[in-house]
Formats: structure tokens, C-alpha cells, sequence
């Protein structure tokens, strides 16, 4: 069996709410990724899915628990440590896609290679976008892209840095029904090619059904539980 890429034991999130008491989002006995692998987690509006994908990549710390990402607990990393771990071993593709809106599509991806270990690679940044059928786009803006281009931008990007895994989180919100396929398509055919783990977060069982592994947030989150 490959060895997991993201691995949590005992992960508890809780947020402090106006009144004083706290809210339990996370409550994860136990999670594995495997390298390579792809899934589909789904979850009702609120069950922890967001927050689940910012304590894997480490934008947020949970209250206890340990966290692997690659075989390091990122919970007892610095700050500049963890950054740095998952700008060199986590892709992210963003609902919203988070564009530079000053940048080209390439400067957008160069930009972001700029954060990990290696120093930016301008013939990887054109070839991964020439891979998501952008050669004719490199040095467009995000205003000049439809918003099916941007989100080819996006997973590009999310390759920069050759990551372990790749997190996305709603990735066809922002298109309309006919391109929901294409986004699909894009992220697990271009994970396949570049030999990367794939995590989508989605509460649509159409784009789950579509994963080897489907996987219900609130079978193995218990904060879910205490909440019905």
C-alpha cells in the first residue's frame, strides 16, 4: 500500500464563540491520504470541511492532535517552518481562485514558486500552463481569462512547486453546470500525469461520484455528531 501523504490522529478544532462558550468544528480520531490517491470528501454546509483543509496545509492550528503532512507533524513546526512545508509539498486550489490580478498567468504561477525551496523555474511555469491548455494565455491577467481560464491557472499553480498532494476546496462553485465536468477532468487527469495526491472538498454528489474514494465528513468527524 503507498505511504500516506497526509496522515491526522486526534485532531480537535473549536472556535470561541460571543458568549464565551466554545464551538467544537473538528473532532478527527483519524484520516490517511494516500500518495497518489484521489477522493472526494463531502460534507453538509458547516460540518468542518474548510476547516479540515486549513489544518491539513497548516493555514490553521488545531487544539490538539498531530497533523502529517509528508511525514512531518506540522503542529510542532514555527510558523515560517510550516509555510515553507506547504509551499513545497501541498497544492491549493481556492474556491475563489486567489489570483494576483496585476500578474500574468505565468507571473501568477512563478509567484508561487517563488515560496518554496526551489527558485522559480519560468520553462515548468509555462509548461504546466501549456499542459492546461493556456499557451496561448501566458501573459494574460485575470480580467483578460474567462473564469474557466482562471481556474486552469489556478491548478497550474497549485503544480508549481511538484507538491505530494493536492487540496481543493469547492472547485467548481465558481463555474456554471456546463464546465463543471472540465474542472473535474482538468484536476484529476493533470494529478494522474504529475503523479500527485488529490483531495476535493465538495458538497456535490455529482463531482464525488466521480472519485475512487468518496468520503462523508461527518462519518468520521464527531464534533458533526454532537451537533444533531
Amino acid at each position: 500500500m503507498p505511504e500516506p501523504v497526509i496522515r491526522l490522529e486526534n485532531v480537535r478544532k473549536s472556535f470561541a464563540m460571543p458568549g464565551g462558550e466554545r464551538a467544537e468544528i473538528l473532532d478527527v480520531p483519524g484520516f490517511v491520504l494516500a500518495a497518489g490517491e484521489q477522493a472526494a470528501l463531502e460534507g453538509s454546509s458547516g460540518s468542518g470541511k474548510s476547516t479540515l483543509l486549513h489544518v491539513i496545509s497548516g493555514i490553521m492550528r488545531p487544539d490538539s492532535g498531530r497533523v502529517e503532512v509528508a511525514g512531518t507533524d506540522i503542529t510542532q513546526l514555527p510558523e515560517s517552518r510550516r509555510d515553507r512545508l506547504r509551499a513545497d509539498t501541498l497544492g491549493l486550489v481556492f474556491q475563489q481562485f486567489n489570483l494576483l490580478p496585476g500578474f500574468t498567468a505565468l507571473e501568477n504561477v512563478l509567484v508561487a514558486m517563488s515560496f518554496g525551496s526551489q527558485p522559480p523555474d519560468r520553462a515548468r511555469a509555462t509548461a504546466l500552463l501549456e499542459a492546461v491548455g493556456l499557451a496561448h494565455r501566458l501573459h494574460h491577467k485575470p480580467a483578460e481569462l474567462s473564469i474557466g481560464q482562471q481556474q486552469r491557472v489556478a491548478v497550474a499553480r497549485a503544480l508549481a512547486n511538484r507538491p505530494r498532494a493536492v487540496l481543493a476546496d469547492e472547485p467548481t462553485a465558481s463555474v456554471d453546470a456546463a464546465h463543471q465536468q472540465q474542472v473535474v477532468d482538468l484536476l484529476k487527469n493533470t494529478c494522474t500525469e504529475h503523479g500527485v495526491a488529490l483531495l476535493v472538498v465538495t458538497h456535490d454528489p455529482e463531482v464525488a461520484r466521480q472519485f475512487p474514494r468518496r468520503l462523508k465528513l461527518e462519518e468520521f468527524n464527531r464534533a458533526c455528531r454532537q451537533k444533531v
